[in-house]
């Protein structure tokens, strides 16, 4: 949520959730919507606005108008796998289990095939500029991809790969991320190490040793000067890192 002033889930029973702090120590719940009892993939909240994909009818979206969750047109792609909101929740990118990367505007937008990666699409971020996005697949690779710039829509920028235990969907965890000011990428595993690598490089600068835990989740936030990286391994080991210096 913005500022952090919360956490907003997708449940298996199709209900999104909103979990906000009233104090240190206790959580407060409340229900947003119900989604539908379809199966559902993966879900997007920006501020005012809902998105959820499902493998048949493709992704529903709501938005907040007069104090109610109101339904929009849906975006009829099937088999989406990841999607974010983009342009300040004016619009959606998404990637599918063929491996295309879409846009459209919302709510009333045409869709746009921006790349046609191959492979699955496992998981989606997006700078914060909002000029690329990191697109993790099956395989273990991820690209940066242009989003924004007329010239730059669907340019792959880059490619990040390593060999060792990278190959698996299990084995990359949340997928890539972007980390200290978009100058780091956060991406797969090698040796229980988590890598770290060089945007603009594509070059691996170090790892996170995990003592051979598996890692399975990856966050970075910045605020400021402040900047935080915490991983989260199947064991359920959280840990802080510093991040490298790139300067």
């Amino acid at each position: 949520m913005t500022d952090d002033a919360g956490v907003v889930s997708l449940g298996q029973d199709g209900v999104i959730s909103k979990w906000t702090r009233n104090n240190q120590s206790h959580w407060q719940w409340a229900k947003l919507l119900d989604a539908g009892k379809e199966d559902s993939i993966c879900f997007a909240y920006q501020r005012d606005r809902i998105a959820v994909a499902f493998p048949r009818v493709g992704v529903k979206v709501w938005i907040w108008i007069k104090g109610t969750w109101q339904p929009q047109r849906s975006i009829l792609r099937q088999n989406v796998t990841s999607i974010r909101f983009v342009e300040d929740g004016e619009a959606l990118i998404g990637g599918t289990s063929d491996g295309v990367l879409w846009y459209c505007e919302v709510p009333n937008g045409t869709l746009r095939a921006y790349a046609f990666l191959k492979s699955k699409v496992l998981h989606l971020d997006v700078n914060s500029s909002g000029t690329y996005a990191l697109v993790s697949q099956s395989g273990g690779r991820a690209h940066l991809v242009g989003i924004q710039q007329m010239d730059h829509k669907g340019k792959i920028e880059q490619v990040y790969t390593a060999n060792g235990d990278t190959g698996g969907e299990n084995k990359l965890g949340a997928g890539a991320v972007f980390a200290h000011g978009c100058r780091l990428v956060l991406f797969g595993t090698m040796d229980s190490n988590m890598l770290v690598w060089d945007k603009a490089k594509g070059e691996i600068l170090c790892g996170y040793d995990h003592d051979g835990e598996q890692v399975q989740a990856v966050a970075s936030c910045d605020k400021g000067s402040n900047v935080h990286i915490v991983t989260g391994t199947k064991s359920g080991l959280l840990s802080w890192w510093k991040p490298l210096s790139t300067e």
